[in-house]
């Protein structure tokens, strides 16, 4: 085999990977990697690039704008799963740069906030302690995840308190 053969093949791989849905460079290298030589696995991201295959900045603000409709996550959870797409620090920070993480938060926690306060069972305190603690857990900050815990009492659990 010679090594157009190998091109070829390694932009075959390429491109079933990224026919599935949109990936950063970086996930196409490692996928690439695994079965070529640096060399072929780079020509190969350059050729992907070149026709629009590959746009790390593209990939991420997709990322973003996904995660926002289906399960809306913090500036710092958004920040460590684009990092380990292997995006850069520039283009992460320029996607976030938008971010509005008191709306994001709010959906986040609205269908939860709903679904245990519908039977008015749960008092303030452990209301309050198992929103914040969700809300942390998709990487918003204590200060939205406080503010965001208090609208969403407000607004589900009938203000008692």
């Amino acid at each position: 085999m010679d090594a157009s053969d190998d091109y070829a093949r390694a932009l075959q791989v390429a491109l079933r990977y990224v026919s599935f849905r949109q990936r950063s460079i970086t996930e196409v290298r490692r996928r690439v990697g695994k079965e070529f030589s640096q060399p072929v696995v780079e020509q190969v991201l350059a050729s992907l690039s070149r026709y629009g295959y590959l746009d790390d900045a593209e990939f991420a603000q997709r990322w973003r704008d996904s995660r926002e409709r289906r399960r809306p996550r913090g500036r710092f959870a958004l920040r460590r799963e684009l990092r380990a797409k292997g995006i850069a620090d520039g283009i992460i920070d320029a996607t976030l740069e938008s971010l509005d993480e008191s709306s994001s938060a709010y959906r986040a926690g609205e269908r939860r906030a709903r679904q245990w306060l519908t039977g008015g069972e749960m008092d303030y305190h452990t209301f309050r302690r198992k929103m914040w603690d969700f809300l942390r857990r998709r990487g918003f900050g204590s200060g939205v995840a406080g503010d965001t815990t208090a609208r969403l009492w407000q607004e589900y659990g009938a203000g008692e308190g």
